[in-house]
């Protein structure tokens, strides 16, 4: 079964219902990877649908979010970025406020904290995408002045 398949039975699965559009965007985001801007998913996914617009770009990824299938990454004063969300591979982000540094943080590390919470307040958290903002260890340093 091909990705564009996978994906397209992926969305069947969630109730949606499969069209160029939706397909298209969602295998661009799949295999561009990292986390893309709506601009950028926009701009790879005209491409291959010279007639799309920016418009149905933003609703699809929103709900391809409500669904589940793709992630939202936020660092503050940058586009909102999304990226496909591997539920075999949960993940979060370090993000440095001073100088845009992204650090993932991998799935057993984000695991032992959920359940560090989770013991301390009885929440149960979903955690298939999570960011945190501070300084990085070089931002420390320079007094959080941002480095060249």
């Amino acid at each position: 079964m091909s990705c564009g398949e996978r994906l397209a039975e992926a969305m069947r699965a969630r109730g949606f219902r499969v069209t160029a559009q939706r397909t298209i965007i969602l295998e661009t985001i799949a295999h561009m990877g990292g986390h893309l801007s709506a601009q950028q998913v926009y701009q790879e996914s005209r491409k291959r649908l010279p007639g799309l617009n920016l418009a149905t770009v933003y609703r699809t990824v929103e709900s391809l979010q409500d669904a589940g299938m793709i992630d939202a990454f936020l660092i503050s004063q940058e586009p909102m970025q999304f990226s496909l969300r591997d539920p075999e591979q949960p993940h979060a982000h370090l993000v440095c406020r001073t100088c845009g540094k992204v650090q993932q943080v991998e799935g057993a590390q984000l695991e032992a904290l959920q359940h560090v919470l989770k013991d301390m307040t009885a929440f149960e958290i979903d955690h298939h995408h999570l960011t945190l903002e501070g300084l990085c260890a070089d931002c420390q340093v320079s007094g959080g002045r941002q480095h060249s």
